[in-house]
């Protein structure tokens, strides 16, 4: 009974080692709630009764309590120090465990924790040197096999890692806008000091002092020490690529069972970079008050001078109350430029990380969900009682699927953030001023949309930048402003969201495109070709009129990347452009990948989906309303305009002859601001359609998006338009 309590005790001490280890990992000083929680911790530590005699554990936890009171009371923002009394706490804790006697030197880590607090205070740069860690066999090149615990943990931290940098990464875009913005460098800091506190726990060297030596400058500018600036932003962006190399690294060699750390990847240079940076920096100073003032036009100089001589006199009396009692400021100038200069951190609404498996898991029953309501919709028709019953289901189990769709839906915003980065590292590449805008990035979007959006939205930029905008003599030659514009926009229209790629650059040239397509056996030459099919032709593969090619595009690759990936999603490609003017691109997506409105269509004995976003209107054409146009086949007139007529039953091979116009009913379609009347034989109701896929075999099949259960079992296709419009042009 004796060994298994003592077990027992090993095992919480072990839960409560855990959740120190976690919270000093991301702890900073400063925050009240994390110092709380460390103490308490320590405290049942403390009250534990384990076997330690010597009782080393004892003397080391009383020491990192001590300590942890210091930090809140001498305002102390070294963390070294608790950090290694934990990984000391644990060491002993397993040799207790396992019988043995701890007999290592620990001498180093007590004089830490009981170092002179005087030296340790904010604004002090009497930094402790960093504890050099033992050399794993991992760290010594020998691949270590990751444990299943393990394996979690990594994994989550190569997740969480990544999450940090794409913050940081927006976030210092918005701080080179605002260089003395303490909320700004603090949002980038916290971060760093997450990624710094875990990798140490892990043992993960490399990241862990390129991470600690950004935070040290992020630190010197979040202390006051001195104004961050471009060349200190450009240096954390590096540091921020060159730590998403090394976690990419540990996530891939997780995936083969491993935690080696590649060696191949230098973090030195990069260390003695960030290092002489701090140095330079340690000069410049917190933007004073009366500079915020100027900077804004609130308060001229001279009257910033007269108010600094009345200070001199009476050093009680703050800036902003002598201005204002000068009259030379009012009180909410003077608020303005305070809160500027000490920004309110604003309240974080509280989170659940939920997978994205569960997500995608939970929408699709909520689908199932509702074919089984149509299904059972369909046979209480005779029943009235039964009938409203289900309605009534059908109404909660539509508001359940709308909120499980909408946790899937995230904001377009962090994807155009990293546009920002693209288009001014570009700029500096190309020597071009450029200026990005961006509108509706609040706009949302399913999640699995945005993830393949990036990648045809950094060609686009890439390409608008580099073949679009001009070099500032060739603008100005021309009447334009130096600056280059590049604009973004998203917003929803329909079913559907819209994202629009536009710059005010050279424009597309249709004669250059058309001779480049000729010599590459596009088209003949003689064809005559409306502008948007012109503009279509630089998405075929291998497709560029760059006179050069350069470090940045002109290869002929990338936009019929950029088309597969977008259709890829149901998605849609418009180009439009004026030479001289600029080019537009408009990418058409779906709202989500896993339901879709649509009009429920018999064509013959098949029934069929025709989604709704695409459908302009429904008729039954009349006896003056149907013509055959020589050279362009069978036209409907709808309001004086003729529209290609499509019949479906040619396509999809439906039904025993062709009938006569007058006998069927006509839908007009539009897609890429072309118009289609498709013939069809009836016309059965509106209703939301779970998409399935086809399978392998089928899921490329041009003119078919997917499939659908239907209410009454049976499956139906669901269409798509654009494919459809190709097929009917090939004949």
């Amino acid at each position: 009974m004796e060994e298994k309590k003592e077990g027992s005790d090993f095992d919480a001490v072990k839960v409560r080692l855990d959740q120190l280890s976690g919270l000093v990992a991301s702890f900073c000083p400063g925050e009240i709630p994390d110092i709380g929680a460390i103490l308490t911790n320590l405290d049942d530590l403390l009250d534990i009764p384990v076997n330690d005699d010597p009782p080393i554990f004892h003397d080391v936890a009383l020491a990192c309590k001590h300590y942890v009171e210091h930090i809140t009371l001498e305002d102390i923002y070294q963390t070294k120090p608790i950090e290694e009394g934990v990984l000391l706490l644990r060491s002993i804790m397993n040799h207790r465990k396992k019988g043995e006697e701890f007999i290592f030197d620990y001498s180093d880590v007590l004089e830490l924790l009981n170092a002179d607090f005087e030296t340790l205070k904010t604004g002090k740069k009497e930094y402790l040197d960093e504890m050099e860690p033992e050399l794993t066999p991992a760290a010594q090149g020998e691949p270590e096999k990751v444990s299943a615990g393990d394996m979690e943990i990594l994994s989550d931290f190569v997740s969480e890692a990544f999450e940090n940098l794409d913050t940081i990464e927006i976030r210092l875009i918005d701080l080179e806008q605002d260089p003395v913005n303490a909320g700004i460098i603090n949002d980038i800091f916290r971060p760093f000091h997450t990624i710094k506190g875990v990798s140490g726990f892990l043992s993960l060297t490399k990241i862990n002092k390129l991470a600690h030596a950004t935070e040290n400058l992020l630190d010197g500018a979040r202390s006051g020490d001195f104004i961050i600036n471009r060349v200190a932003i450009d240096a954390v962006l590096e540091s921020v690529d060159i730590l998403k190399m090394l976690i990419g690294r540990v996530g891939k060699n997780l995936e083969k069972g491993f935690r080696q750390q590649d060696q191949d990847i230098d973090t030195k240079a990069m260390l003695e970079k960030l290092q002489k940076i701090q140095v330079s920096l340690t000069s410049g100073k917190k933007e004073p008050l009366g500079e915020i003032l100027i900077r804004k036009n609130a308060v001229d100089r001279e009257s910033i001078n007269d108010a600094l001589e009345i200070q001199r006199d009476y050093p009680d009396k703050k800036l902003g109350e002598i201005l204002v009692k000068e009259k030379n400021a009012d009180p909410g100038q003077i608020a303005s430029a305070l809160m500027e200069q000490n920004p309110v951190q604003k309240k974080v609404e509280s989170q659940v990380k939920v997978s994205t498996q569960k997500l995608d898991d939970l929408v699709d029953y909520a689908g199932e969900l509702v074919i089984a309501q149509a299904m059972l919709r369909q046979k209480t028709s005779h029943d009235p009682a039964l009938s409203q019953s289900v309605a009534h289901l059908g109404q909660i189990v539509t508001n359940m699927q709308n909120i499980a769709m909408s946790m899937r839906m995230i904001p377009i915003k962090a994807t155009f953030m990293k546009m920002i980065r693209l288009v001014r590292d570009l700029s500096q590449k190309t020597g071009k001023d450029v200026n990005l805008s961006m509108t509706g990035e609040d706009t949302e979007i399913d999640r699995n949309v945005v993830d393949a959006l990036y990648e045809p939205m950094v060609h686009m930029v890439r390409n608008s930048l580099d073949h679009g905008i001009e070099q500032a003599a060739d603008r100005k030659a021309r009447g334009k402003a130096v600056q280059g514009n590049i604009f973004l926009r998203a917003y929803h229209k329909g079913g559907s969201i819209i994202i629009e790629i536009e710059d005010d650059g050279n424009g597309l040239d249709k004669e250059r495109i058309l001779q480049k397509a000729v010599g590459m056996g596009l088209i003949t030459g003689n064809e005559q070709m409306a502008d948007a099919r012109i503009y279509d032709l630089i998405l075929e593969p291998g497709f560029s009129t760059a006179e050069k090619i350069t470090d940045v595009s002109g290869r002929g690759v990338g936009m019929d990347v950029v088309k597969s990936g977008i259709e890829k999603f149901r998605g849609h490609l418009a180009i439009a452009s004026q030479k001289d003017k600029g080019t537009k691109f408009t990418i058409s997506l779906p709202l989500t990948l896993a339901i879709i409105d649509g009009m429920l269509i018999r064509i013959g004995t098949e029934k069929y989906i025709i989604p709704t976003t695409a459908v302009q209107k429904a008729f039954k054409p009349g006896p003056g309303d149907y013509f055959t146009v020589e050279g362009r086949g069978e036209m409907v007139k709808d309001r004086g305009n003729l529209i290609p007529l499509i019949r479906l039953s040619d396509i999809y091979k439906q039904g025993t002859g062709r009938k006569p116009i007058r006998d069927c009913l006509v839908v007009v379609v539009e897609s890429k601001d072309e118009k289609r009347a498709l013939l069809i034989d009836e016309l059965l109701g509106k209703d939301e359609y779970v998409i399935k896929s086809l399978g392998a075999n089928l899921v490329n099949t041009k003119g078919i998006a997917g499939g659908a259960i239907l209410s009454d079992g049976r499956v139906g296709l669901i269409l798509d338009i654009h494919g459809i419009f190709s097929i009917a042009e090939e004949g």
